[in-house]
């Protein structure tokens, strides 16, 4: 479509994400980004938080299924998609949605820490072209699983 606006937001997700299906099946989430500008105030010599702006982002697919099972209420994201204004109200529909690193940690089934590991259920294995890895070494005890020398990639 001609005419949309592509956006990057970066904010707080605010609430909770709600997840629902298509008549189709498809599984869309929705959810709010309150974004907080920063403004310099000159008077005083010093940045300040500006009024909060608040984004409803809405994902669709595997993204929303994702988005519901991972953000919650004040999780830092970046979003990017199309922005649009309807009833007064800023509207993206995110093509991408990603927690923020600059404030959180994230990780992958692949670089899991061991003793998160332990507690987690086993990653379903993936079908793909890729060279099959050697066998990871054991996991280490909870108590000193950060001793342990680093797993080479």
């Amino acid at each position: 479509m001609s005419g949309e606006t592509t956006a990057v937001i970066r904010g707080r997700v605010y609430g909770t994400v709600q997840l629902r299906y298509t008549e189709r099946g498809t599984p869309a989430a929705r959810f709010t980004v309150m974004q907080v500008p920063r403004e310099y105030d000159r008077a005083r010599g010093q940045w300040r938080n500006g009024e909060p702006i608040p984004v409803i982002c809405t994902v669709t697919g595997p993204l929303a299924r994702h988005a519901a099972e991972c953000l919650t209420d004040a999780v830092h994201v970046i979003a990017t998609g199309n922005l649009a204004l309807r009833d007064n109200l800023l509207h993206l529909d995110s093509a991408q949605v990603g927690v923020d690193l600059a404030h959180h940690v994230a990780y992958i089934d692949d670089t899991l820490p061991a003793v998160l590991a332990v507690r987690a259920p086993a990653p379903t294995p993936r079908a793909s072209a890729a060279p099959v890895r050697p066998a990871a070494a054991p996991a280490a005890s909870a108590a000193d699983w950060w001793q342990s020398p680093p797993r080479r990639s």
